[in-house]
């Protein structure tokens, strides 16, 4: 009897590893470079106090389906900087196909509206803003200083930034980087000096970390055109409220 017990205890351990096993090696391997689904959940309050604010904001890439081809995302950090404050404003979040098609649409509506949709500047990005989706909240402020991107995060309020790529130093942009490029910034650290963004130029952009005079220093409101230059530009930013 007890010869018997060992014998089926034998076999049924056989047949869980022989399972396990084919589990292994049929399992389907994880796609290199294939960028995750961003996991965003609306009711995760915003921590907002005097020396840190993180904003709950969900991210896309500018190019979700790594479309960097079409001119459409290849110029995209605009139109994506204005997604994510759209499903912020609305606390939603989308597939990688529905931020695809959205930033293409926005694109095109772009260029049937004012015949352009490369490289929009603040004003001519706050407009896009007002005229796409509807929406009135947005205010530019020209030569912002860090405490005023502070102050307007500690309300509440997400700010947008155009900036010269380049000088963000991110390693994962393809080099040397955009000379022209907009970012959200959706809180700070001052315990770090940091600011937290969201980057559409890279899919690894997620709640990216860049210090205060990086971000600073790479300030600049571009000319709104395709790749115009940036001489004697001033800095600015978009404020975006609830």
């Amino acid at each position: 009897m007890k010869l018997r017990f060992s014998y089926k205890f034998f076999i049924l351990i056989f047949l869980a590893f022989v399972f396990a096993a084919i589990l292994f090696i049929f399992q389907k391997p994880p796609q290199v470079g294939e960028a995750p689904e961003t996991i965003f959940n609306p009711a995760t309050p915003d921590v907002v106090l005097a020396d840190q604010v993180l904003l709950n904001v969900p991210f896309t890439s500018q190019a979700p389906l790594a479309d960097w081809i079409d001119p459409r995302h290849q110029e995209g950090c605009e139109e994506a900087s204005l997604l994510m404050a759209w499903l912020w404003i609305n606390g939603q979040n989308m597939t990688k196909d529905e931020a695809e098609k959205t930033i293409e649409d926005m694109a095109d509506f772009e260029l049937y509206t004012y015949g352009n949709f490369r490289d929009t500047n603040a004003y001519d990005t706050a407009r896009v803003m007002k005229d796409y989706y509807q929406y009135e909240k947005t205010e530019v402020k020209i030569n912002p200083t860090i405490e005023d991107i502070k102050n307007a995060l500690r309300q509440g309020k997400l700010v947008l930034v155009p900036v010269n790529g380049q000088k963000l130093n991110n390693p994962n942009f393809k080099r040397p980087g955009p000379t022209t490029h907009m970012l959200v910034i959706k809180g700070f650290d001052n315990s770090k000096n940091q600011f937290i963004t969201n980057d559409p130029g890279t899919r690894l952009g997620e709640s990216y970390i860049y210090d205060y005079p990086v971000v600073y220093d790479a300030m600049v409101d571009y000319p709104t055109g395709d790749h115009l230059s940036q001489d004697d530009r001033p800095k600015s930013m978009i404020v975006i409220s609830k």
